[in-house]
């Protein structure tokens, strides 16, 4: 699964592990190795070593927030004046410190940084966007109305070959085969 040099490479069943944990976390060992073809002990060394290069970065229950209480959604695009490093710095602690800020990218662009906040309501939003105030930067908010997509789910193996080709060559390999396929 770890080459020397260039970015880590998986094999077809590498793959079929990810995707087969990314459409159910929940289901066994057992199952796993059922699905991907492997008897019980070489998938679960499998899925260590993936969970140790960093490929699985942990287990999650996609939950749904409408059921579990009035919670309000933000996305925030934040623009930082002048930006520097110490202000991406102090931008991003506030950042890490508030568990309301369920995610932040920086991005490229027009923008500087993209978060998504939850709060109870509005008056709660602007509490959680207080921190920022002392700060030289501008921000747009957007309350989402509704999620139209959340892949969820998706074709791993698909959006790997699709996206992640390195010199018209893919870096993820085939089982059993040391070579990089072409595209």
């Amino acid at each position: 699964m770890m080459g020397n040099s260039g970015p880590p490479s998986l094999d077809r069943i590498d793959l079929e592990i990810l995707a087969t944990l990314r459409a159910d976390g929940r289901t066994s060992k057992i199952n796993l190795a059922d699905a991907v073809g492997l008897s019980p002990t070489p998938c679960a060394m499998r899925i260590e070593r993936l969970e140790a290069a960093g490929f699985i970065r942990g287990y999650h229950a996609d939950l749904d927030l409408e059921r579990l209480g009035n919670l309000s959604q933000f996305v925030v695009m934040v623009s930082i004046k002048d930006i520097t490093p110490h202000k991406s710095g102090q931008f991003e602690a506030i950042v890490s410190r508030s568990m309301n800020i369920v995610a932040c990218d920086a991005v490229s662009g027009a923008v500087d940084y993209v978060m998504r906040i939850l709060a109870r309501n509005v008056r709660h939003y602007h509490e959680i966007m207080e921190p920022f105030l002392a700060m030289e930067l501008d921000y747009t908010t957007y309350p989402i109305s509704k999620n139209v997509n959340d892949r969820a789910e998706f074709d791993l193996e698909r959006v790997l070959v699709s996206n992640i080709l390195l010199n018209g060559r893919c870096w993820v390999r085939q089982a059993r085969s040391a070579e990089p396929r072409s595209f």
